[in-house]
């Protein structure tokens, strides 16, 4: 058996906002079960071969190109289908406000994909793994990269969660490049859902679960961050502006940017506010 993992003396990595515990490359992996689960959170990906995992009651293949999630605490179990033939990439890490951070980002008590390792995801652990051994300034090149890791592991989950038979990608990102071109212009819900090719209910759920905001409210931030950047780069009066960003009622656009920004246009050019 091959175990190639390494587990960092933790001292003074606990004030950074997230930390390496342990990485380790398992070839192969073994017999694991852990009944009151683990005290750091854990991402494990498999390399080759495949494995059983049992969460919950239920149980998921594991084959090359999977990956799973295990927040702390939560019991599970995992073990090879065939003795020798399973080699697992794992992570587990923590931070003092990681579980409000990874809930945040999606990441709840369980997550499992199949085929979703990507090329970005290996080469970031070979990274961490090499930052892991750096005994000077491996744990802050750890927190940097372990961040990093955690977010190509998101966009990979939202990029494969599916809705219907069209991925979440598939659905927002037509729609995003049309309000990025045509923001000034007046734009529907019916035509932001027409070009995604779903319903007008299906569009707004899936916009707002992924983006946090209603599409409408989007385009009016997106239009007083444009205004907002011309107030501060150029001297164009705040009617001339209120027109490039799609309003043809100036007062109506003070309303709109001093919802969003908490200030007036004509204060915000006085004050020079933060981009």
């Amino acid at each position: 058996m091959k175990k190639n993992c390494f587990y960092p003396v933790l001292g003074k990595q606990k004030s950074l906002p997230v930390y390496l515990s342990g990485i380790g490359v398992a070839d192969p992996e073994y017999h694991i079960k852990r009944e009151k689960g683990l005290i750091s959170h854990q991402f494990l990906y498999t390399q080759s071969g495949s494995g059983q995992l049992l969460v919950n009651g239920k149980r998921y293949l594991q084959k090359e190109g999977s990956l799973f999630y295990l927040a702390p605490g939560i019991a599970h179990e995992y073990y090879p289908v065939r003795e020798d033939e399973w080699m697992t990439c794992w992570v587990v890490f923590r931070g003092n406000h990681l579980n409000e951070m990874m809930k945040e980002m999606g990441f709840a008590d369980f997550a499992f994909a199949n085929n979703i390792v990507n090329e970005e995801i290996k080469k970031t652990f070979q990274r961490l793994y090499s930052a892991a051994k750096d005994p000077w300034d491996g744990d802050d090149r750890c927190s940097i990269l372990l961040y990093e890791y955690i977010m190509h592991i998101r966009n990979a989950f939202r990029t494969n969660e599916k809705y219907g038979k069209m991925t979440t990608k598939g659905i927002l990102f037509k729609p995003l490049q049309y309000i990025e071109k045509h923001y000034t212009d007046e734009i529907t819900l019916e035509q932001l859902a027409d070009i995604s090719n779903v319903s007008k209910q299906h569009f707004c759920r899936v916009f707002k679960a992924q983006m946090k905001m209603r599409p409408m409210e989007y385009i009016s931030r997106k239009r007083v961050t444009q205004a907002k950047e011309l107030l501060l780069s150029t001297s164009k009066s705040i009617e001339e502006i209120a027109k490039l960003a799609g309003y043809d009622n100036p007062t109506y656009f003070g309303m709109v940017f001093k919802k969003y920004e908490g200030m007036t246009p004509t204060d915000c050019r006085k004050r020079e506010c933060d981009l």
